[in-house]
C-alpha cells in the first residue's frame, strides 16, 4: 500500500530565500536595495517557490511532513509579502499578499518608498480578482497613489463596507478622507444590481441595528442636505425599472416608502410609475398601485392613462394586484362614470385568476359597470376557467344558458377508478440494473462526466466498481487518461486547494485516480479521527477502504458496489462477489462490508438462501446468511456486532430484530431495534420575531458509536465539545451529492432520510436561509421503488407548506405521482397535515394554494385533495388555524366541481367550526351544499 511521503525539508537556495527563512526583514530589505530595482523581477522564481511551499504549510497539521517543517511565523510572512510586492507582478501581489487586505499601511509605505513594477496596474488588478479589495485601492486612493478604478467591483466593494463600525474603517470613514465620494460612487451604487453577496438588500437585511443600514444612510444624507429628496426619488425609481430579481428590487421599494414623497413630488414622475405596473416584480407593482391610487385621489394623473396601465394587471396571477387593480377602477369611475364600460373590457380579464373569491369581485364589478357585446363575448369564452361556485353568477349576468359538457363522475365511478395501495415494484428488476463498464473509453468518459455531475450517485458508483475491476492499468491506459488526470490533480484535496468543496464526490473519485495512476495517498479533507461522523467522512474512509483493495492486486469490483439504482445490491450478485473475493484471499475492510449489507435487497427466494449456505463460513459470510433470512448462530457481543447489525437493518429493515436485542441490547436508532421519530416544536421569540424550531427526537436515543456501525451512525447525536453539548441534526449535511449517497447507504430504509430531511425543511418553512440541496430529499420521493413511510409522509406534510416555489413544486409531484402509483396512503398524509395545523409552524393558506396546484395536475387529483381537505379542515373547529378560509373555499369549490358530498366527520366539524370574514362565507356555502 502506497504511503504519503513526507515532503523534502525547504533549503535556501540564494540570499533572498536565506533572509525569508530567517525573518530578517531588515536584512531582506537592505539585499535589495543594493541592487538596481530592474533586477528585482529575477527573484520572482525563488520569491513564488517560498510562497508555495509556505501557503501549503498554512493548512498542514503535522509539521514534521511538511517542507517549511515548523509553524510560518509573522517575521517570515511579513518578508515573503514585501518580496512578493517589489519582486513579483500585480497578479502576483493580488492573489497572494491578501493580508494587505487588513493591513494596507505596510503596502502603501512600500509603495511610496520603492514604486516596484509591479504598482502599474495593481489596483484594478487587485478589485477584479475581488470586490473585497476595495479597503486597499481605497487607502490607495487617499493617498493619491492611484485614480479611481471604473471597474465594476469597486463599486461593489464600497456595498461591501460596514455602514458603522469600531473596528474597521467604515462608510463614514471613507466620505471624510475622500469626500468625492458623495457625488460619484455613492449615488452610483442605485445602478448596480449587486451580486448574491453584495446588494442594498443583502448588506441591511443581516444588519440587526436599524440605524445602521445603507437606507438610514442615504435618508440621513438627505436630511443633511447632501442629495434633494428628488435625487434621490429619481435614483429609486430607475433601480426599480431595471426589474432586478425580487430580493434586490425589494430594498428599492422599501426605500421608496421610506423617503415617503408627497403627491406633488410623485406627480413628477407619474408617467414613471405608470410603467412600474409593467413589472415582473410584485413588489415593484404593488408600490406603484399604490402611489398611483395616491395620485388618482389627488387628481394628479390621467384616468385614460391608468386605465391603459391597469389592463395587464387584471390578467397577474397576483391576488393583491388584481385587487388592488379593481379599486382603482372604481375610483376612475367614480369620477367619470363614462368610463365603466372600458373599465369592465379590462375588468374582465380577472376572470382568468384562479382565485374564486377573486372571480367573484370581478364578476359583481361587471354587473354595475355593464358590458357590451365583446365584453360579453371575452366572459363567455372566459366562463370553462370560471370556478364552479361562481359560473351561475356569471350565466346570469350574461343571459346566456351553459351546458356543462363534461358531466363530473358518480361516487360509484369515482371509487372504481381511484387509485388503491399497490405492492411496489421490485428495485431489482432488470429494468433498474446500473450498467457496468467494461471499456476504458467508456470509464475515461464516466469519470469526466461525475467530476462535472458529483450529485448523479449510480454514475460515481458505476465508475468506481470500473476502476477497481480494470485495475491495474498500464502506461499506455494512463496516457488515455490524460484529460481526467489533469482535471483530476485540479480537484484533489490538498493543503493549499479548497476549491470544489461543494463536489466532495467528484473530490473522493480524484482522490482515487491520483492513488491509481501516481501512487500517491492523499489525505482526506474528512475523516473520523478529526470527531466527524457525517456521511462525508464515511464516503473519505469508503475510499481509503478502497485504496486498501487496490493494494491488494486482485482487479475485483468493490464488495459493496451497487448492481442496481439508488444502492441496491441484487442477493445473487452479492453472494458470488463474496465467493469469488474469499477464493482470491481478498481482505476486505470492515466498513466495505457492513455497506455491502445494509446495500443488499431484501429477499424471500429460498434459493438464494441455498447458494449463500454453500459460502465458506466466515464471519462475514454468516452474517450474509442471516440478512437473507437463514438460521445461523449469531456470536455474543463483539469485534463482528457491527456485521450482523447491519445484516439485521438489511434482514427487517423497519422492524425491530427481537432475537438480537436479546443478544446485543440497546445499541442506538436502527441497531438491533429500528429507529422511530417524533418532532417537538420549540418557541422562541425576541422584540421583533417569533421563532419556530422544530426538533427531531429519534427512539433510542443516538449516541456515540463506533464508525463501522453505519446505520446507528445515520442518526443525530448530542456530543461534547470544549464544554458546549451541541446536536449535530444533519448526517447528509448541506450537499446535495452527499445526501444521495446517505440515502444509497441502506437503500431499503429510508426513514432516517426522510427524517432528517423533514427537520431541514421544518426548520427553513419561510426560505429564511436557500438551501437549495433540501430538494434532494423531496426527489428521492419520486422513485417508484421508494415506500411511503410515516417519515416520507412527515416529509411530504411539511414540504408542502413551504415558501420556496421550487422546492413546493417538487413536492407537489411527489404528492400526485406517489398516490397514483399507489404508494401514498392520502388518508395518513391528510393526518399528518391535519396534526402539523394544530402548531403554529405551518400555514393553511400555504396548504390551500399547493394543492389547488396539485388538483390541476392529473384529471383524478381533485379527488385526492377533496379528500385531504376533509381531513384537515377538522383541525380545532372551535378555534380553527389561522387562514382556514383558504381551505374551506378550495374545498368548497371541489364540492361543487365533483357534486360530492361532504363525509360525516368533516360535516360534523363544520357545523360547529367558529369563524370569521371570508371563512364564515365559505362555511355558510359548504354547509349549505
Amino acid at each position: 500500500m502506497a504511503e504519503q511521503k513526507n515532503e523534502a525539508a525547504f533549503v535556501a537556495k540564494n540570499p533572498l530565500e536565506e533572509f525569508v527563512v530567517a525573518g530578517n526583514y531588515q536584512g531582506l530589505m537592505t539585499y535589495l536595495q543594493a541592487q538596481d530595482k530592474t533586477q528585482w523581477s529575477q527573484h520572482r522564481a525563488s520569491v513564488m517557490r517560498l510562497n508555495k511551499v509556505m501557503e501549503k504549510s498554512r493548512y498542514t497539521l503535522d509539521m514534521s511532513r511538511s517542507a517549511w517543517r515548523s509553524k510560518v511565523t509573522d517575521e517570515q510572512w511579513h518578508c515573503l509579502r514585501a518580496a512578493i510586492f517589489l519582486c513579483g507582478t500585480a497578479t502576483d501581489v493580488a492573489e497572494h499578499c491578501w493580508h494587505y487586505l487588513y493591513q494596507p499601511a505596510e503596502l502603501i509605505e512600500l509603495w511610496k518608498e520603492y514604486q516596484p513594477p509591479s504598482t502599474e496596474n495593481l489596483a484594478l488588478t487587485m478589485i477584479s480578482l475581488r470586490p473585497l479589495a476595495f479597503r486597499i485601492v481605497q487607502s490607495l486612493l487617499i493617498n493619491n497613489l492611484i485614480e479611481r478604478p471604473t471597474h465594476d467591483n469597486y463599486l461593489l466593494g464600497l456595498l461591501s463596507q460596514e455602514v458603522h463600525s469600531d473596528r474597521v474603517p467604515d462608510v463614514a470613514y471613507w466620505i471624510k478622507h475622500d469626500p468625492d465620494l458623495l457625488q460619484g460612487p455613492l449615488l452610483q451604487l442605485f445602478d448596480i444590481e449587486g451580486t448574491t453577496d453584495i446588494s442594498f438588500a443583502g448588506r441591511d437585511k443581516y444588519n440587526h441595528d436599524p440605524a445602521h443600514t445603507w437606507q438610514q444612510l442615504f435618508l440621513n444624507l438627505c436630511q443633511q442636505g447632501v442629495y434633494s429628496r428628488k435625487l434621490l426619488l429619481d435614483k429609486t425609481l430607475g433601480a426599480l425599472e431595471k426589474d432586478w430579481i425580487q430580493f434586490r428590487s425589494g430594498w428599492f421599494s422599501r426605500f421608496h416608502d421610506a423617503l415617503a414623497p408627497t403627491v406633488e413630488e410623485m406627480r413628477v414622475f407619474s408617467e414613471r410609475y405608470l410603467g412600474l405596473c409593467h413589472s415582473r416584480i410584485p413588489p415593484t407593482v404593488s408600490m406603484a398601485l399604490k402611489v398611483l391610487g395616491t395620485l388618482q385621489a389627488a387628481d394628479a394623473i390621467s384616468n385614460t392613462a391608468l386605465l391603459t396601465a391597469l389592463q395587464p394587471l387584471l390578467s397577474s396571477a397576483v391576488k393583491a394586484q388584481v385587487d388592488a387593480a379593481l379599486k382603482l377602477l372604481d375610483q376612475i369611475i367614480l369620477k367619470d362614470a363614462s368610463l365603466a364600460n372600458e373599465a369592465a373590457s379590462i375588468a374582465v380579464f380577472g376572470l382568468l385568476h384562479e382565485a374564486a373569491d377573486m372571480q367573484k369581485k370581478v364578476i359583481s364589478r361587471l354587473g354595475k359597470w355593464s358590458m357590451d357585446a365583446a365584453t360579453q363575448e371575452q366572459a363567455r369564452q372566459l366562463l370553462p376557467q370560471v370556478a364552479t361556485s361562481n359560473r351561475d353568477a356569471l350565466t346570469a349576468l350574461l343571459g346566456t344558458a351553459v351546458v356543462d359538457a363534461s358531466e363530473p363522475p358518480t361516487a360509484i365511478q369515482i371509487s372504481q377508478t381511484l387509485p388503491t395501495l399497490q405492492p411496489l415494484p421490485s428495485p431489482i428488476a432488470e429494468n433498474r440494473a446500473l450498467v457496468l463498464i467494461s471499456d476504458i473509453d467508456a470509464l475515461i468518459e464516466a469519470c469526466a462526466y461525475v467530476f462535472e455531475n458529483s450529485d448523479d450517485t449510480d454514475c460515481f458508483e458505476t465508475v468506481i466498481h470500473a476502476l477497481l475491476k480494470l485495475a491495474p492499468f498500464s502506461t499506455d491506459d494512463k496516457k488515455r487518461f490524460g484529460p481526467v488526470l489533469k482535471r483530476a490533480q485540479k480537484l484533489k484535496p490538498s493543503a493549499d486547494n479548497w476549491r470544489n468543496m461543494e463536489k466532495p464526490l467528484a473530490r473522493e473519485l480524484a482522490r482515487l485516480l491520483v492513488f491509481i495512476f501516481e501512487a500517491e495517498r492523499l489525505t482526506p479533507t474528512s475523516s473520523f479521527a478529526k470527531g466527524r461522523f457525517g456521511v462525508h467522512s464515511v464516503i473519505c474512509q469508503r475510499t481509503d477502504d478502497l485504496m486498501d483493495v487496490l493494494a491488494q492486486g486482485k482487479s475485483v469490483p468493490p464488495l459493496a458496489a451497487p448492481s442496481h439504482q439508488r444502492g441496491y445490491i441484487a442477493p445473487s450478485v452479492l453472494i458470488e462477489r463474496a465467493r469469488e473475493q474469499h477464493a482470491l484471499g481478498l481482505q476486505q475492510p470492515l466498513q466495505e462490508q457492513v455497506l455491502s449489507l445494509l446495500r443488499l435487497a431484501p429477499c424471500q427466494d429460498a434459493g438464494v438462501r441455498q447458494q449463500a449456505a454453500s459460502l465458506p463460513d466466515t464471519p462475514y459470510h454468516n452474517a450474509l446468511r442471516y440478512a437473507l433470512g437463514s438460521q445461523v448462530s449469531i456470536p455474543a457481543k463483539g469485534k463482528d456486532s457491527a456485521l450482523y447489525i447491519a445484516a439485521a437493518r438489511a434482514r427487517y429493515p423497519d422492524e425491530d430484530d427481537t432475537s438480537l436485542i436479546q443478544l446485543y441490547g440497546d445499541f442506538g436508532p436502527d441497531g438491533a431495534h429500528a429507529a422511530r421519530y417524533r418532532f417537538e416544536i420549540e418557541i422562541s421569540k425576541n422584540e421583533v420575531y417569533t421563532f419556530y424550531h422544530s426538533h427531531l427526537r429519534t427512539t433510542p436515543a443516538p449516541r456515540a458509536i463506533d464508525p463501522a456501525y453505519l446505520s446507528i451512525l445515520r442518526h443525530p447525536q448530542v456530543v461534547e465539545d470544549e464544554g458546549y453539548f451541541r446536536r449535530i441534526e444533519s448526517f447528509g449535511g448541506n450537499n446535495e451529492s452527499q445526501i444521495r449517497w446517505a440515502a444509497s447507504m441502506m437503500p431499503s430504509s429510508l426513514a432516517a432520510v426522510f427524517a432528517e430531511g423533514a427537520h431541514a425543511i421544518a426548520n427553513n418553512l419561510d426560505w429564511w436561509e436557500a438551501e437549495w440541496y433540501n430538494k434532494a430529499y423531496l426527489n428521492l420521493l419520486l422513485d417508484p421503488t421508494v415506500p411511503m413511510s410515516s417519515s416520507a409522509i412527515t416529509l411530504l406534510a411539511f414540504a408542502l407548506a413551504g415558501k420556496e416555489p421550487g422546492q413546493t413544486a417538487i413536492a407537489i409531484d411527489a404528492l400526485v405521482v406517489t398516490w397514483l402509483e399507489g404508494r401514498l396512503d392520502a388518508s395518513a398524509l391528510a393526518q399528518a397535515i391535519h396534526d402539523l395545523l394544530a402548531t403554529p409552524q405551518v400555514k393553511a393558506s400555504r396548504y390551500a394554494k399547493s394543492l389547488a396546484t396539485a388538483a390541476r395536475a392529473h384529471a383524478l387529483a381533485p379527488q385526492l385533495v377533496f379528500q385531504l381537505l376533509s381531513t384537515m379542515v377538522t383541525q380545532s373547529p372551535q378555534a380553527p388555524p389561522k387562514d382556514t378560509a383558504a381551505l374551506l373555499e378550495l374545498l368548497n369549490e371541489l364540492r361543487l366541481e365533483r357534486k360530492q358530498s361532504l363525509p360525516a366527520p368533516t360535516l360534523a366539524a363544520l357545523q360547529i367550526m367558529q369563524i370569521g370574514g371570508k371563512g364564515k362565507t365559505a362555511l355558510k356555502a359548504l354547509l349549505a351544499g
